[in-house]
C-alpha cells in the first residue's frame, strides 16, 4: 500500500474530547383548538353590513315606483278638473274671505254702552255722546253730563279709572248747575274691542269686580258716529283725573 497523508481514523475512536450535550427534540407549535371568535364576530358584521345594503337598495327602488305611481295618479286626478269648478271655488273663498273681512271690522257700539252703563253710578246722568272712530279702528268718546255732587263726580272719575278699556279719561269744564248739581265734560280714548266687532279685549281689560253695578240714569241721549284721524290708543292702564 503506498503511502498518503491521509490516515483512517476509527469510527469508535472519538474526534474531540468535548463532551457533547444531551440533544433535546425541536419543540412544536401547539395546536389551536376551538372556535375562532374574532373571525366569527367579522363574519357576522360583514353579513350584516351586505344585508343593509341589499335593504337599503331595494327600499330605494320602492320609493322610486310609488313616487311614479303616486305622480301618475296626481297627473290623472289633474286632467279629471273641472275649470268651472276650481273658478267658483276660487270665487266663493274670495266672497267668504270678503264678508269675514267686513264683518272683522264692522263697528258695533253694544258693547261700549253694556260696558258704560255698567260703570256709570246711579247719580249720574249724560246729557251728550258723541264717539269718532278712525280708520286704524282707535276711538275717541266725548261725554257730558251732571253729577248730583263732587263726591258722585270723584266716584264716577275713580270708576273709569278702573278700566283698562277706557283709557286717559280726562274730567274738564266742571261747574254747578242752577239745581246745584256738577257738570262736566269727559274726553277718553276706547279701546277697540269696545267699538270694533273683531276686536279682542286684553285679558285683563275686564271691570273691576268692585264697581257699583247700577243702572245708568240718563237724559236723551245722542250718538254720532264719524271716521277721522286720531292718535292711536295707548295700551297703558287710564288715570282719570279731574280739572276744574
Amino acid at each position: 500500500m503506498p503511502y498518503t497523508n491521509f490516515v483512517a481514523i476509527s469510527p469508535g475512536i472519538p474526534t474531540s474530547f468535548v463532551p457533547r450535550q444531551p440533544v433535546s427534540p425541536t419543540p412544536t407549535r401547539p395546536q389551536r383548538t376551538g372556535r375562532d371568535y374574532f373571525l366569527m364576530g367579522a363574519s357576522a358584521l360583514a353579513a350584516l353590513a351586505l344585508l343593509l345594503a341589499v335593504g337599503t337598495f331595494l327600499y330605494a327602488q320602492y320609493l322610486k315606483h310609488s313616487l311614479a305611481t303616486k305622480t301618475a295618479q296626481l297627473d290623472q286626478a289633474t286632467a279629471n278638473v273641472n275649470q268651472a269648478t276650481v273658478e267658483d271655488f276660487v270665487h266663493l273663498r274670495d266672497r267668504l274671505s270678503t264678508g269675514k273681512s267686513l264683518l272683522t271690522n264692522h263697528i258695533m257700539l253694544s258693547q261700549f254702552f253694556d260696558d258704560l252703563e255698567h260703570l256709570t253710578l246711579q247719580n249720574v246722568r249724560y246729557d251728550n255722546l258723541t264717539i269718532t272712530v278712525a280708520n286704524d279702528h282707535t276711538a275717541h268718546v266725548v261725554l257730558t253730563g251732571t253729577a248730583k255732587n263732587f263726591n258722585t263726580l270723584a266716584a264716577q272719575s275713580n270708576a273709569f279709572a278702573g278700566d283698562t278699556r277706557i283709557k286717559r279719561a280726562i274730567f274738564s269744564d266742571i261747574g254747578v248747575t242752577d239745581g246745584n248739581a256738577v257738570s262736566f265734560k269727559l274726553e277718553a280714548d276706547l279701546d277697540p274691542s269696545l267699538v270694533i266687532a273683531g276686536a279682542t279685549a286684553p285679558a285683563a281689560a275686564q271691570p273691576a269686580e268692585t264697581q257699583p253695578t247700577v243702572p245708568v240714569v240718563t237724559a236723551t241721549t245722542t250718538a254720532a258716529t264719524t271716521t277721522s284721524t286720531v292718535h292711536a290708543a295707548s295700551t297703558t292702564p287710564s288715570t282719570a283725573t279731574t280739572t276744574p
